[in-house]
């Protein structure tokens, strides 16, 4: 499945995916190949649902097959037909929310074994924003130090059968026991950039939208403001929906803030929910998310149910997706941050805007345009070097790696430019 796929891969990319393209320079690559039959977590960064398909090209260029970890509920998409060829191409599910323990084993063997390279999306989300993150998910971090903890036990056991030769060998590695072999970590960070001629998508996409939501075109009028003159038109709608009365001088920040917080709100009383009153948005939004997938995946085998629980189960799921849909919502227009746009007028945070403004309009984002991908690849980790840390404080030590993590992949982005000469 995999060599069919790395066959049909350039005819996807320029249909399925848009005609997106990967650029990655040589030496960003050469990062990667010295590391080569090592035991390596890679983490990118998420703006879009396009980074599996661009970690994809980079296997390819690499010459291996990695390993995926996907969300539960991806592997249902088209009647289950998406999650069988994902299986088969090195990609393994995660239910978020819950100790899911066969994914847990299967990532630290993965991990342990070194055959293939792991591949975790650590914001946990997608962001839907070019060159920001969502904050780091540290159980990543944690879940890497357990194998190379578990690396090193493995060492010591087999030290034990052992009697060595002096007392040096004992202290062989870093002073304190058996050698055994390290696991890395590397950030690659993903930015993205349209080629030229996109205006003209750009201006087609908005015309549409001012159409749909009651807007008289006015294409002499400053780009920016026919934008946030469709958000207004939306977030009116959605007040009025949501009964919330907008006091005058109030932001769109705010106002799209309170529909926002009145949306979450909702999906909270339905599931017994009791959020801490200084949780941020995307904290609760992510109790709700692990709550849901505990509720949806928790009869993951129905052969020993009765055709009443079935039934039961099926409807419960069919309630659900309605709130799944209103957390899509909360995740793409009404991530709406005016000083983003505002401040950064580029075509790449147009178009963002525009998809969560289409998403929320039509259902699904319309405008599609041929895009290059900037690939660049971080300051590789190695685990073992920071072991004895780990041992002295381990939950220091993971949130210690997680923001360094989080800042380097910051810089990595500031420094993705747009490649010269793309057309």
């Amino acid at each position: 499945m995999v060599g069919l796929v790395r066959l049909l891969f350039p005819l996807m990319m320029r249909t399925m995916f848009g005609g997106l393209r990967v650029h990655i320079d040589p030496e960003e690559l050469e990062k990667l190949r010295r590391y080569k039959g090592q035991r390596m977590l890679l983490l990118p960064n998420h703006p879009t649902g396009e980074e599996p398909a661009v970690m994809f090209v980079i296997s390819m260029q690499l010459g291996e097959i990695f390993n995926f970890v996907a969300a539960r509920e991806l592997f249902d998409l088209e009647r289950g037909f998406r999650g069988w060829v994902m299986r088969r191409l090195g990609v393994y599910s995660v239910i978020r929310g819950v100790t899911d323990r066969e994914s847990f084993m299967t990532s630290k063997k993965i991990l342990m074994t070194g055959k293939n390279r792991l591949i975790i999306f650590i914001e946990g989300e997608i962001s839907r924003q070019n060159d920001t993150l969502i904050p780091f998910e540290p159980g990543v971090i944690q879940l890497t130090l357990w194998a190379q903890e578990a690396l090193a036990k493995e060492a010591g056991k087999a030290n034990r059968k052992q009697t060595p030769a002096s007392p040096d060998e004992r202290t062989a590695d870093h002073g304190a026991g058996p050698d055994y072999p390290p696991v890395y970590i590397a950030p690659v960070a993903i930015k993205y950039y349209y080629l030229p001629g996109v205006d003209v998508a750009i201006e087609q996409s908005i015309r549409a939208l001012e159409k749909s939501v009651g807007i008289q075109s006015k294409p002499e009028a400053e780009r920016y403001a026919r934008v946030r003159a469709i958000a207004k038109q939306v977030v009116q709608v959605q007040e009025a929906l949501h009964q919330i009365v907008s006091l005058p001088g109030t932001t769109m920040n705010d106002r799209v803030g309170a529909i926002k917080h009145r949306m979450l709100k909702k999906i909270e009383v339905f599931l017994g929910l009791k959020p801490d009153p200084e949780a941020s948005t995307l904290e609760r939004l992510r109790e709700i998310r692990n709550m849901m997938d505990r509720m949806i995946h928790t009869y993951e085998d129905p052969q020993d149910l009765s055709d009443y629980e079935k039934r039961t189960i099926e409807h419960f799921r069919l309630a659900m997706s309605e709130f799944y849909r209103d957390l899509d919502r909360v995740t793409y227009f009404l991530t709406y941050d005016e000083a983003y746009l505002r401040d950064h007028q580029s075509p790449e945070h147009f178009i963002e805007m525009l998809h969560r403004l289409e998403k929320e309009v039509f259902g699904v984002g319309r405008l599609v345009y041929p895009r290059v991908a900037v690939v660049k690849v971080g300051e590789v980790i190695d685990l073992k070097a920071r072991f004895d840390d780990y041992e002295a404080d381990k939950k220091g030590l993971v949130k210690q790696v997680a923001a360094g993590l989080e800042t380097n992949m910051m810089t990595l982005l500031a420094s993705a430019e747009r490649p010269p000469n793309i057309h």
